[in-house]
């Protein structure tokens, strides 16, 4: 829910931003969620484990553990949204030549990164 995988190289990575910009950035965003709301869990743990020690804790405080799951929950249904978009175009990815492909117009593209083209 928190952290998405990464990225298998440049020629998936762009060819995506490409397929679709606002899936792409829909999925940048997501990423960030992820990372802000996976640290705003552990400083939530942390405050709730501080209010324990001090024998200040109340149960109207969990909902604060909402804040963190909320957010995460909206970065999963962006980065979900932001393949089902890339999917919609007919994006496609193969391992093996690392190579990304959609269709734009009506015509298959692809595009390889030049790094991987050499090697």
């Amino acid at each position: 829910m928190f952290i998405y995988p990464m990225w298998d190289n440049e020629s998936q990575r762009i060819g995506k931003q490409r397929c679709t910009p606002l899936g792409y950035a829909l999925h940048a965003t997501a990423e960030w969620l992820g990372f802000i709301s996976f640290f705003l869990l552990l400083g939530v743990c942390i405050f709730l484990g501080y209010k324990v020690v001090f024998k200040t804790f109340r149960a109207s405080l969990l909902w604060l553990v909402a804040v963190p799951f909320g957010l995460g929950f909206m970065g999963e249904v962006m980065y979900r949204l932001s393949w089902w978009m890339a999917r919609r175009k007919g994006f496609e990815y193969d391992w093996d030549a690392r190579e990304a492909s959609w269709y734009q117009d009506g015509k298959r593209v692809t595009y390889k990164c030049k790094e991987w083209e050499a090697g």
